[in-house]
């Protein structure tokens, strides 16, 4: 990888990329820890509306934190949360992360409901809604806007793909141009959002996982999340990679995609993730996603000895 002429950076921890964890740190003046919730939701790819059976690449607990009881009411669920948290010393103020499924799909009071109790203890100072871009109809906008003005919000948004063919394939069952029209409708709304991002999925070129960059540069994120393709026993996808159907990233491929996108990525967009992970028992492949920690490590070496960093080829 060409880098250029070396130039400065700055962002914080000597980092090379601008992490979320800092910037929530200066915001709040403490380490702010999210606290993942599941509300009971359910998706229109799973319920019959667009599709049964949900995404190819997602479990039946629709990304669900392994630690979250979904029996218990949202109330016990935050407090069990913050609690461990605490006797941990893992944070001090906490965001309210409703994560599993999709967390506008669903009645507006009944949303408002679920909101109010993940509010429920002064200790959370923001929250974080899960959606798709085709589940943001003007009542829900609404009804956001109204705790946007509450506490610090923010949405995490599926793009996954640039593509449409891909998103097709993958059962997304919506179109990049409707995740464009519902981020900018946030956007108009002054409601920051989070993309998330797969590369490696079935039929993604690499110029189409580097596209998603300059989407979201174009489109104004607040955040992202990239996430690599990995297999979840769980999931639909499982089947098709016993049968040889789908391929995955090697560990170096990743990284090098991971890097070039954060060199064509705007330095003002946060990085909420720089490589997914599954529980170690529902881990199919592939067996280097199991080691975030040890991948990050070589990400922030990689970078430093290419002299690359978030921006670098964005023209900041």
């Amino acid at each position: 990888m060409d880098s250029g002429k070396s130039k400065s950076f700055s962002f914080p921890g000597g980092r090379r990329h601008a992490a979320l964890g800092p910037a929530l740190r200066e915001r709040f003046g403490c380490r702010v820890m999210r606290i993942p919730l599941d509300a009971g939701f359910t998706c229109p790819t799973r319920d019959g509306t667009l599709a049964t059976g949900g995404c190819l690449y997602c479990d039946a607990g629709g990304a669900r934190a392994a630690r979250v009881d979904p029996t218990l009411p949202i109330g016990q669920q935050l407090a069990r949360g913050i609690s461990n948290a605490i006797d941990k010393r893992l944070a001090q103020k906490f965001i309210a992360y409703f994560q599993a499924f999709t967390n506008t799909y669903a009645p507006v009071e009944t949303l408002r409901k679920t909101y109010e109790e993940g509010l429920g203890d002064p200790r959370v100072v923001a929250m974080a809604v899960g959606t798709r871009p085709d589940c943001l109809d003007s009542p829900a906008r609404d009804l956001l806007r109204e705790f946007n003005e509450r506490t610090f919000l923010w949405l995490e948004v599926g793009l996954q793909s640039a593509n449409d063919e891909t998103l097709r394939t993958v059962r997304r069952c919506h179109s990049v141009a409707q995740w464009e029209e519902a981020v900018g409708h946030l956007r108009r709304l002054d409601i920051r959002f989070c993309a998330h991002v797969i590369f490696g999925l079935p039929g993604d070129s690499p110029d189409d996982m580097l596209r998603a960059a300059e989407l979201l540069n174009e489109t104004g994120a607040w955040g992202v999340k990239i996430h690599n393709l990995y297999i979840d026993r769980e999931s639909p996808m499982a089947e098709l990679y016993r049968k040889g159907e789908i391929g995955l990233l090697s560990r170096e491929e990743y990284m090098d995609l991971a890097i070039e996108f954060l060199a064509r990525l705007s330095p003002s967009i946060l990085i909420h993730r720089l490589v997914g992970e599954a529980p170690p028992d529902r881990l199919l492949a592939p067996d280097w996603a199991g080691d975030k920690q040890g991948f990050l490590k070589d990400l922030d070496s990689r970078m430093a000895s290419l002299d690359v960093w978030q921006g670098r080829k964005c023209g900041s």
